[in-house]
């Protein structure tokens, strides 16, 4: 006597659906907002069950975390690579805007949500963001920050330059869906025409004057 084999539907690998769970959070965060994302709506995005959202991050706010760890740690290597070491800083951050603007266009999505999806008032997630943040600064203070400000009345301070920096690199990404409407011809032009006219027009205005 035959037996009928029951064939249910196939679970994802851990690993997969963790990533997808990610990929989604990402996806609804960066269109919907953090607070106006509910768990369910992720997990019916992410075509998996409540409680693995629960399981692999805890919370909505642990998910927000993993992203804003995953977005730092590749945007600190970004730096690592272009800044440190032997060379001219004025070269160093020439290399390091036209990467980062490059990294900022890969991580579009991530990026609207690190930057524009942080919770003001939620003191953990600021702490968690500002541990990256040290990072950062240290980085710029020392391979930025001190050989520009030779020859300059007021020396240049890593707490000015990192969120201008970082501010001026994302304003495509973060602007892009209005100047589209507003029809800005600067917004046809490549990522790699941004970074090159980014990178200009902050060198020529750290520079000290003659």
């Amino acid at each position: 006597m035959n037996e009928k084999v029951k064939r249910g539907k196939k679970k994802p690998p851990p690993t997969e659906s963790r990533k997808r769970i990610l990929d989604a959070a990402v996806r609804l965060f960066a269109r919907h907002g953090y607070a106006g994302t509910g768990l369910r709506e992720l997990a019916t995005e992410a075509d998996v069950n409540l409680a693995m959202i629960n399981y692999f991050f805890g919370s909505k706010k642990g998910l927000l975390k993993e992203i804003l760890d995953d977005f730092f740690a590749g945007y600190l290597r970004v730096a690592r690579e272009q800044l440190e070491g032997e060379g001219d800083a004025a070269d160093k951050l020439d290399a390091f805007i036209r990467e980062a603007v490059r990294y900022f266009a890969q991580r579009r999505d991530c990026l609207v949500v690190v930057i524009t999806e942080l919770p003001h008032d939620d003191p953990e997630v600021i702490d968690h963001k500002a541990a990256w943040g040290r990072q950062m600064m240290a980085i710029l203070g020392k391979e930025v920050c001190r050989p520009l400000s030779l020859g300059r009345e007021r020396p240049l301070t890593p707490l000015l330059i990192g969120p201008m920096l970082t501010s001026m690199m994302a304003s495509r990404f973060l602007f892009a869906p209005v100047s589209e409407r507003v029809g800005s011809a600067d917004m046809a032009s490549s990522v790699e025409d941004y970074a090159d006219e980014l990178s200009r027009l902050i060198l020529d205005g750290l520079q000290p004057r003659s």
